[in-house]
């Protein structure tokens, strides 16, 4: 299937046949002794009250928000995600999950396999696949409550501020969109003008009135905190 490379402002309309899309961040470490960069990737779960976008709000207060800081824990009991023994968390409904957390940067390269005899690769080649997701979420489109609007999905850079990082820092990072066989729908690749901006609000999966998806590249740099985008969502 054929990449589309999106825009900052351009939409890719999922097919509605598509009920399940994994999605994920990629980016390069630094060069040299360099501290590594630790992107994180947060997907919220939006309502639109009134079918206003301008006024979005947490889906059921969080239950459907994949980042840390809703994941159940000894320290946080009412957080409401379940975290899994690999590391990685999910809502109740099974309908959203997160990888475990990447605090270095891309890996290395995943092996290609090995021509047939006709010339074609097994498997599927291309996209994260040669790369490595490592930042990952996925969403079973079909499982979401039927009240969802929106899939908002933010970056954050942990511990920037320390580091002296910005995202104008950070080399090769794009977000991916894959279908359930792993084929790359779609990409927007995060260039060069987030220098100085340590937040992004990537891109949005947005509900069509067919009940189909949509998704749109934002890219709107900040330096607002997690928190503070977390705070704006509760209104």
């Amino acid at each position: 299937m054929a990449t589309f490379k999106l825009n900052k402002g351009q939409s890719f309309q999922i097919q509605k046949e598509i009920q399940l899309v994994h999605s994920g961040l990629v980016w390069d470490p630094p060069e040299g002794s360099a501290p590594a960069f630790d992107l994180d990737v947060h997907c919220f779960a939006l309502v639109h009250p009134g079918g206003d976008a301008n006024r979005a709000r947490l889906y059921n207060e969080g239950s459907h928000a994949l980042c840390y800081a809703f994941v159940r824990s000894s320290g946080n009991p009412e957080g409401s995600l379940i975290k899994n023994a690999d590391g990685s968390f999910q809502t109740d409904d099974g309908s959203m999950w997160h990888e475990r957390d990447d605090r270095t940067g891309r890996g290395g390269l995943i092996k290609r396999s090995e021509p047939d005899d006709d010339g074609d690769e097994d498997g599927h080649g291309g996209g994260h696949h040669d790369e490595g997701f490592r930042e990952e979420f996925k969403i079973v489109l079909a499982k979401l409550p039927a009240e969802v609007s929106e899939l908002a999905v933010w970056a954050t850079i942990h511990d920037a501020e320390r580091k002296r990082q910005d995202f104008g820092k950070v080399k090769n990072a794009y977000i991916e969109v894959c279908d359930a066989m792993d084929d790359e729908l779609c990409r927007y690749q995060l260039t060069a003008e987030f220098a100085g901006k340590t937040t992004i609000q990537v891109a949005s999966f947005l509900k069509q009135p067919d009940g189909s998806w949509r998704f749109h590249a934002v890219g709107a740099g900040s330096n607002a905190g997690l928190g503070d985008v977390i705070q704006a969502y509760f209104g």
